[in-house]
């Protein structure tokens, strides 16, 4: 504020009987004391529950990517899905180790500043063929450009129609169980994944992701193909 608006505004505490003028400054009254202390109670009030409700993180664990002493500063990234710490390298966030660790081992990190970069990965939801019963196979076209778009990529298999899908393909899933729920957590967490699942569940999981995507700033991208 400008010395001009701070004056003005003095003004106006002081029809309000909030303010008073003793020997030629400016003291808050009786009235203006107790206003001031609600105010502050509640002020409090509102950072303790906005506090709770942020859930905010003083320490942290990661796993040390490079040895780190304590006392280290010490830069997270995501890295496959998990919270990863360098010794004495730049991130968005960063805090200080509060003990030794080798390479691979979990370490505590205080001091946290920042927030993690962090970009979601992508789902590839792939379709089974509904009505398929005994043996069938996936056109060895389809089965390369299926393996080419998701190399790299994590696979989930949605029951046992997913599984059988993985195995034609020559793949083995890491997801067995929640595979919907545990697909959309892993791309939150920055991993792609491929998403095996029978024709007549496909919209489950377009409608699990939309329904992340609605409360993330950053979208998880996703496409749909068919298997066959």
């Amino acid at each position: 504020m400008t010395v001009q608006g701070a004056s003005e505004y003095a003004h106006g505490l002081e029809k309000d009987g909030l303010l008073t003028v003793v020997d030629g400054e400016y003291r808050g009254t009786k009235k203006g004391v107790e206003f001031l202390h609600d105010r502050f109670v509640r002020l409090r009030s509102f950072v303790e529950q906005a506090g709770t409700a942020m859930a905010l993180v003083e320490t942290t664990a990661a796993l040390a990517a490079t040895p780190i002493h304590r006392g280290d500063s010490v830069g997270l990234f995501m890295e496959n899905g998990l919270l990863v710490a360098y010794a004495n390298r730049a991130s968005p966030s960063h805090g200080i180790a509060t003990h030794e660790a080798t390479r691979s081992e979990p370490v505590a990190v205080r001091d946290l500043e920042g927030i993690v970069a962090l970009k979601p990965g992508r789902i590839v939801i792939a379709r089974i063929p509904s009505g398929r019963a005994g043996r069938w196979h996936i056109p060895a076209a389809e089965s390369k450009r299926i393996l080419r778009m998701t190399k790299g990529f994590v696979v989930a298999a949605k029951d046992v129609n997913g599984i059988a899908a993985a195995r034609e393909l020559g793949l083995k899933p890491r997801i067995e169980f929640g595979a919907v729920p545990a697909t959309v957590e892993a791309a939150e967490l920055g991993v792609n994944v491929l998403l095996l699942v029978p024709e007549e569940r496909a919209a489950e999981a377009v409608q699990a992701i939309e329904a992340a995507n609605a409360k993330l700033e950053d979208k998880i991208p996703y496409d749909s193909v068919a298997l066959g």
